[in-house]
């Protein structure tokens, strides 16, 4: 039984298939937690649908090598948007702010327009192509939202340290630049 006590969930791997004569054998692999744990039932539905929960050691290592600001030696080739207003669109319960926006009044050779700029945090610049961290984002595809937790797409000290649009802070990002007519 190893760690797990009477009552408790748990994950197992199977050892010995069950036969005719025999009960299947099974080696417990984690203690999920108490049958009566508030969120348990998530817990599981997270290990039945096989989401990844965990970030391998190597991902891990690779984040925690990065750094925790932005490096001023990398604002070359790079546009400075840190005085247009920004404000992220992400909602005040959201785990992570990685998206932003600023819309202003221009004139338009056709007429009245605006400036739009939209910003989603620059992964990129910390993720690099086939890394253990974009090895991790590509089998995860997309940071999942659950009642209680968030399953992020790449560790806490990127979707919510470096990676996180901050009031404040200085941050890389992507953004688009666009002038939109009356009409959109």
């Amino acid at each position: 039984p190893g760690n797990a006590k009477a009552g408790q969930i748990v994950n197992a791997q199977l050892v010995t298939q069950p036969s005719r004569y025999s009960q299947p054998v099974a080696k417990i692999t984690e203690v999920v937690g108490n049958i009566d744990d508030p969120g348990i039932e998530i817990e599981i539905a997270v290990r039945k649908f096989g989401l990844p929960h965990v970030f391998s050691r190597e991902a891990l290592l690779e984040a925690d090598h990065l750094p925790e600001q932005v490096l001023a030696e990398d604002y070359a080739g790079r546009v400075d948007l840190r005085d247009v207003p920004l404000v992220t669109i992400d909602g005040e319960d959201a785990r992570d702010f990685d998206d932003a926006v600023y819309c202003e009044p221009v004139k338009m050779a056709d007429g009245d327009g605006y400036r739009l700029i939209v910003a989603i945090a620059d992964v990129s610049h910390y993720v690099r192509q086939n890394s253990a961290l974009d090895k991790e984002a590509l089998a995860r595809g997309t940071s999942v939202y659950l009642i209680n937790k968030v399953l992020p797409m790449l560790p806490e000290s990127l979707s919510n340290g470096v990676c996180s649009l901050n009031e404040g802070e200085d941050r890389y990002t992507l953004s688009c630049v666009m002038e939109v007519n009356g009409k959109g």
